[in-house]
């Protein structure tokens, strides 16, 4: 890699850990506003569902690295699901076929009648696949620059999805006239250049020969095919294993202080109460079916490159930079190389 391309990953790295800190700052009062009307739509289309977090932040455009978004997401469980209700405000992509991440998968699309922009086109996505269910997803652009999503963790119908769509109230945010027109031309997003060919970080090197958790294209088949993490297993130690660690911190199974980076037997335990409750082979073996089922559960942010586990207790967020993954400045390898992962 040249010095010009390592100081621009480095500034893209920076970006993201800034961004992704801003996450941790308390959300409830950040983001009243969206939250609000996300609390009434939902108590209104689909009620028994309880608020649980909020998000209000800034995040750079995919479309110019000068400019910023805004994100906001409101989250609600009950009734076996979560709900989380996003918005993007500004440069951001519309939520057009062409528009979408490379690999997504389009169920349906349908009309939403929407107050103030009229009846707007919407697509219907699923992460579900041969290892099992996943994230059930609905797209709109209320407008160029104004672009929702609602993503649901559990059984939901589409009219379900339509109606708590409607719910929501009239969108009055304004996108100035040159951010309108950039997202008017805005060429649909590809792959990056760095995973087209072999090398370091390209797409021969994925999987467990480079001893790095990577992807690209759609998110939802990046952690199918790492290395099997297990209590003795040869990856046992190490960022990968934290990884695993901060998903089940995720599901609730894990506490916070018990993150360490090593798969031992209380993260064993964790694993094998998740494995029930998702009807996988209760093993405590992090395989491929519970692989295959967890990166399910990952959505992928306007932004190109924030990653959100949709947790059933709380969302973990990682960055994927050139198709390698991150937790807050962290390279996410199998060992310690690029960092330590938080917590650990």
């Amino acid at each position: 890699m040249t010095l010009r391309r390592t100081a621009v990953l480095s500034s893209a790295i920076a970006t993201a850990v800034a961004a992704l800190s801003a996450t941790a700052q308390p959300a409830q009062a950040r983001a009243a506003d969206f939250a609000s009307t996300a609390r009434t739509a939902v108590a209104e289309a689909l009620p028994g569902h309880t608020p649980r977090e909020n998000l209000k932040t800034m995040r750079p455009s995919p479309l110019k690295k000068s400019l910023e978004f805004r994100w906001e997401t409101a989250t609600f469980t009950g009734r076996g699901r979560v709900i989380v209700l996003a918005r993007g405000v500004g440069a951001v992509r519309e939520a057009t076929r062409a528009q979408l991440t490379p690999g997504a998968r389009v169920i349906a699309t349908t009309g939403l009648r929407r107050p103030g922009a009229g009846t707007r086109r919407a697509l219907v996505t699923s992460t579900a696949d041969v290892w099992g269910p996943g994230l059930t997803e609905l797209s709109w652009s209320e407008r160029r620059g104004v672009t929702y999503r609602i993503s649901v963790r559990g059984p939901v119908t589409q009219p379900e999805l339509v109606r708590l769509a409607q719910a929501l109230p009239r969108d009055r945010n304004t996108v100035s006239k040159a951010v309108r027109a950039l997202v008017a031309k805005a060429a649909p997003p590809v792959r990056p250049a760095d995973l087209d060919r072999p090398g370091p970080g390209g797409a021969s090197a994925q999987g467990t020969g480079n001893k790095i958790v990577d992807g690209s294209g759609g998110q939802n088949d990046d952690l199918t095919d790492e290395a099997t993490l297990c209590n003795g297993c040869s990856y046992w130690n190490g960022n990968w294993a934290g990884m695993w660690q901060h998903l089940m911190y995720a599901e609730g199974k894990l506490y916070y202080s018990e993150i360490d980076c090593q798969f031992g037997s209380r993260t064993a335990s964790a694993t094998v109460s998740w494995q029930r409750a998702e009807g996988l082979a209760a093993d405590g073996i992090v395989g491929p079916d519970s692989r295959g089922r967890a990166d399910n559960y990952l959505t992928m942010s306007l932004d190109g490159y924030t990653v959100t586990y949709v947790g059933a207790a709380r969302h973990a967020e990682f960055a994927r930079i050139a198709g390698h993954y991150y937790k807050q400045g962290a390279k996410i390898t199998y060992g310690y190389g690029g960092g330590i992962v938080p917590g650990c």
